[in-house]
């Protein structure tokens, strides 16, 4: 589900729908957002850029779930499709239901609060342990964010401080091999840049006094944690890669969401 967000930062994802709807609600689409005049997560905007580790994740998937069950009997090309592609992908939504479970447990811990997941707890202790090594200080936590000046809202993890210097950390719950590196993926620090400027500089350019953090929670060697750090001009790289997405994005989607647009 694409997520949207208004001009004063709120999540507008959904829709009511028409009085006697199966759902009370449905997801916002882009015929909602013109007529709002919503912003696009920086997510949807990133999603124009062709990944090709997620594409070769998928094929990969469908590929697995056709080795373990070739066509039976009758079942026609239609049918089986439907069943691979059915298969394949309920790994992904697994993935992202236990990622949601983490970054809730993530929060209330942050706040306080007692977790929500609590068999799953670990992960949100040692994920905050890890801001602790690193010598930050957590100023806000679970942070929505809007930019009208460039067009995108979005949803941050945690917004960080480390002596004069500011930034953003955004967790990623990951699988990962014993001996092999975590590398980050195509999207990620654009995405750490883009909230950096949303909730930091409000819009203007990104300062030398910039960092940020990608923190790799694996989710099947229990205990690992992995960390990326961008410095100012890495970040100041990422943030044009976001800009020449969003640029993209408005092309495809007819549509541009900037204050000024």
């Amino acid at each position: 589900m694409e997520h949207w967000y208004t001009r004063d930062a709120k999540p507008c994802h959904t829709q009511k729908t028409k009085k006697g709807a199966q759902q009370p609600e449905r997801p916002t689409n882009l015929k909602d957002a013109k007529k709002l005049k919503l912003l696009p997560s920086c997510t949807n905007i990133l999603r124009t850029i062709n990944m090709p580790w997620l594409e070769r994740w998928k094929h990969q998937k469908i590929v697995e779930a056709c080795f373990k069950r070739p066509p039976i009997a009758d079942e026609s090309q239609s049918e089986y499709e439907s069943y691979i592609l059915r298969v394949a992908f309920d790994e992904v939504d697994k993935a992202a239901n236990l990622g949601t479970r983490i970054h809730a447990n993530i929060e209330a811990l942050v706040k306080k609060e007692p977790m929500p997941n609590a068999n799953e707890a670990d992960y949100a202790r040692l994920a905050i342990h890890k801001i602790e090594e690193l010598g930050l200080t957590i100023q806000e936590s679970e942070i929505t964010v809007a930019n009208e000046k460039h067009g995108y809202g979005g949803t941050t993890d945690l917004a960080v401080t480390k002596g004069k210097s500011c930034g953003i950390v955004d967790f990623k719950s990951t699988k990962t091999r014993e001996g092999e590196p975590i590398l980050p993926k195509l999207g990620h620090a654009a995405q750490i840049a883009a909230y950096h400027v949303a909730y930091w500089t409000r819009g203007e350019p990104i300062l030398d006094n910039t960092i940020g953090y990608n923190v790799y929670i694996s989710t099947t060697e229990p205990g690992r944690i992995d960390v990326m750090s961008y410095d100012a001009d890495e970040l100041r790289k990422e943030w044009e890669f976001f800009l020449n997405a969003a640029a993209i994005w408005r092309h495809k989607n007819e549509y541009d969401p900037r204050s000024s647009g």
